[in-house]
């Protein structure tokens, strides 16, 4: 009796936080930013203390399933939202990551969240990239793709004629602000690390290392560094059409570049955190009034008709 009544609670507390649908923001304010969080920001659940005001923590049920926790912060004024490790920190170390991007993705979708910033500590491809250096990537390879590649059809969603090109990854405007941030905080403090403007990430099989030969492919294909998440987030963020930079970084050379440890691995990505995390505070600050005009290369071209019928009815694209 006292396990049934333990369950029982438990049941009714877990239904009490997972909400059946996105909550409606306090005060009706809108909140249309949001971080994603990768490793360029180091430790998950710790982002921007100090720093940014915590407000509140939720999760919902989405069309694709319950939502990871949803954090609510705030910074001078500008609210946003805030998701550690692609919404993975839950995930059960036998069930495949895939759906848990999706849910992720889609949980911002249903949010309302326009604009989003992520990144990921790398190996450098590039061997002239080493540790601690800064990249504001503009281009991508997703060289293995083991997740949906599509994540509206995934996610019980539809953006009925809407062109989600890839001409141009990301978005212009948070990559000029995550830019131009990243060249301040350098000029004003003693940070090591080079800032790269541009640099093409490749995302190849999540999970592992990759081998020598399979970065000396990687190279001759055109990519700078690589790691596991970031093509999946500017997929899934052009195709459900939120704006999205990434503040790459570089922990380590790639593997077969120059030998590395585990340990100069440890204290590269503490050292680049306490450099991106103002970086994406500072630029979340700015998109208010710096980010908001037309983009349509970065959320999709509008069109009329089908790709056989341009007279025909509207589908998806």
């Amino acid at each position: 009796m006292l396990k049934q009544a333990l369950f029982l609670v438990l049941s009714v507390a877990s239904a009490s936080i997972l909400s059946a649908q996105a909550p409606e923001p306090p005060n009706g304010e809108k909140v249309f930013i949001a971080v994603v969080g990768g490793t360029t920001f180091g430790t998950p659940i710790e982002f921007a203390k100090g720093l940014a005001d915590d407000e509140s923590s939720f999760s919902f049920h989405t069309r694709a399933g319950p939502s990871p926790v949803v954090y609510r912060k705030r910074y001078k004024g500008v609210p946003f939202y805030y998701i550690p490790i692609y919404g993975l920190m839950d995930k059960p170390a036998s069930e495949p990551d895939g759906i848990y991007h999706v849910r992720t993705w889609t949980a911002l979708y249903e949010l309302g969240v326009t604009h989003a910033i992520s990144g990921a500590t790398s190996g450098g491809i590039n061997p002239d990239m080493d540790f601690d250096d800064i990249v504001v990537i503009d281009d991508f390879i997703e060289w293995r793709a083991e997740r949906p590649n599509d994540v509206l059809a995934a996610s019980g969603h539809s953006r009925p004629g809407i062109f989600p090109n890839f001409e141009i990854p990301l978005s212009p405007s948070i990559r000029a602000l995550l830019i131009d941030e990243s060249r301040k905080r350098k000029s004003n403090t003693e940070y090591q690390g080079n800032i790269y403007e541009t640099g093409t990430f490749v995302q190849f099989a999540p999970g592992r290392f990759e081998s020598p030969a399979e970065i000396r492919a990687m190279r001759k294909m055109g990519g700078e560094l690589t790691s596991m998440n970031q093509a999946t987030c500017i997929v899934y963020a052009r195709q459900f059409g939120i704006r999205y930079g990434s503040i790459c970084s570089i922990s380590n050379p790639a593997v077969g570049v120059r030998p590395f440890t585990f340990a100069q691995m440890q204290t590269s990505v503490q050292t680049i955190a306490a450099f991106a995390i103002p970086v994406v505070l500072e630029t979340i600050a700015r998109i208010p009034a710096e980010a908001m005009g037309p983009e349509p290369s970065s959320t999709g071209d509008a069109f009329e008709g089908n790709y056989l019928d341009p007279n025909g009815e509207t589908e998806n694209d």
